[in-house]
């Protein structure tokens, strides 16, 4: 794309302005400060006044970067949020050949070092594919002083570590390639149709065979292919099939290359070498937003347009045909124009308002997140129809307007762990049964994994989601203690 095409965002007339606001977008500005603490203060005036966020004391971390937020927004409403840092090198999905330091039995687990004086947590119990070492063959133990590939899960928080995994994993925005069976999966989220035209190209690029085994190499571990939404929608949606099928080919021959050079190389390298970066903490940061969920990137930070045109010539996939914009105006900033603060404030906040007047109550804790529904205001007087013709029938309402606001909530928080729901109390089977389906439909199109289990005879609905990024007020909370 010519970087002629992004010129800077003007200020346009108020109607036009509404019109723009209405659409979805993904915000990418200086974050906002004084959240956690209840006090928002006015944001610098450029991009090398902020301070970092906190990220472990790692020597690959650029310390002078500022902290950054990107936001998804439609209908002028926050979906989703995460902050990162500027210019620091991400370390999640980095693949290195560590060495094994110390074996604690009692809780099955190990320290693997992959840097001088730099050790991770590895819990061995959690891994069903044996792990690639490089010193010898695998017996089924693992013993100090193995050397064996590892690949960051998640980043050192406060005094713990990074944890790691002996699972290799490779992710594209359209396909995964993980250590374990020689087969081949399609997202769950696609239909028939839509799964049949995958398998169909893969078995032409004799990626798998007819029954869905995938070609095995020699010095490579076994390992899986899983075909993610995005590709199914991208052959559904794509105006010229071609075009779509050479997208999702450069990707699957790309990430098969690095998949393969990794073990390939790993047998020969020396320990603490890292055979895999994370990518950029801006690439990481835009893993959570969909390519389908926005129309164009609108950033007021002239060094984040001049990234994200790097990565939209390099190739990558969930930038190509979107607009890349510099928001230029002095007098309204782009963190007030859609009013940021405010938002992320809410995003915080115990409580949360509902159109109807009911409100759910958010209780995050260490081991948990309880989240009750209340009536509120939502009183049914005679002459309030839109409720319903009885108080059932209210209830029935209130609930299914608060398992939307639930689904939304658990995705923009970035609530992971277990979540506990306190519906209100409803009067059949049938309408708790209608509750349940309607939130599993709702959380079908949260990307973390969300699980709805069951209520339980006490009327609480429970729910798991996965830990992929630390909450909201964990990514604020690190990053406005390093502006302390």
């Amino acid at each position: 794309m010519s970087r002629n095409v992004c010129q800077p965002l003007t200020w346009p007339d108020r109607e036009q302005q509404q019109m723009n606001r209405e659409q979805s977008r993904l915000l990418i500005t200086a974050c906002p400060s004084g959240l956690i603490r209840g006090k928002s203060y006015a944001r610098g005036e450029g991009l090398g006044q902020r301070k970092p966020i906190a990220c472990g004391d790692s020597p690959d971390r650029d310390n002078s970067a500022p902290g950054l937020l990107a936001a998804l927004i439609q209908q002028d409403r926050l979906v989703a949020a995460q902050v990162f840092t500027f210019g620091a090198q991400s370390r999640i999905g980095a693949v290195y050949l560590g060495k094994v330091k110390k074996v604690v039995k009692n809780l099955n687990a190990c320290f693997v070092e992959i840097a001088q004086r730099e050790q991770c947590f590895l819990h061995m119990g959690q891994e069903k594919v044996p792990p690639f070492l490089t010193n010898r063959v695998y017996d089924g133990r693992i013993l100090e002083g193995d050397e064996l590939l590892v690949q960051v899960q998640q980043e050192p928080i406060k005094s713990k570590q990074a944890t790691v995994t002996t699972r290799i994993t490779l992710q594209g925005e359209y396909f995964v390639f993980a250590m374990g069976k020689s087969q081949t999966g399609i997202s769950k989220k696609l239909d028939e149709t839509q799964k049949d035209r995958l398998r169909q190209l893969l078995v032409r690029w004799q990626a798998m065979d007819s029954e869905g085994r995938l070609a095995h190499q020699e010095g490579v571990p076994s390992f899986g292919l899983v075909a993610r939404t995005q590709a199914g929608l991208l052959l559904e949606q794509a105006e010229e099939i071609q075009v779509s099928e050479e997208i999702l080919r450069r990707e699957y021959e790309q990430l098969l290359r690095q998949f393969t050079a990794l073990f390939l190389q790993g047998q020969h390298r020396n320990c603490y070498c890292c055979l895999h970066g994370g990518g950029s903490a801006l690439e990481e940061a835009l893993k959570p937003f969909g390519p389908g969920e926005y129309q164009e990137v609108v950033t007021d930070l002239p060094q984040v347009q001049e990234e994200l045109l790097g990565l939209q010539e390099s190739g990558r996939p969930s930038l190509q045909a979107k607009q890349i914009r510099l928001y230029q105006d002095p007098a309204l900033p782009l963190d007030r124009l859609y009013g940021l603060g405010t938002k992320l404030a809410e995003a915080l906040g115990k409580t949360v308002w509902l159109k109807s007047g009911a409100n759910l109550v958010v209780e995050q804790t260490e081991s948990l997140t309880a989240i009750d529904v209340n009536t509120g205001k939502c009183i049914r007087t005679p002459g309030n129809r839109s409720m319903g013709p009885s108080s059932e029938e209210t209830m029935r309402r209130v609930n299914l307007e608060a398992a939307r606001e639930v689904a939304r909530q658990l995705r923009l928080r970035n609530l992971s762990g277990i979540i506990i729901v306190d519906f209100i109390n409803l009067a059949t089977l049938a309408q708790e049964e209608e509750l349940l389906q309607e939130l599993r439909a709702l959380v079908k199109e949260d990307p973390v994994p969300v699980k709805v289990v069951d209520m339980t005879p006490l009327g609480l609905v429970e729910i798991t989601r996965k830990k992929v990024y630390p909450s909201l007020r964990e990514q604020l909370a690190r990053q406005e203690a390093s502006c302390i």
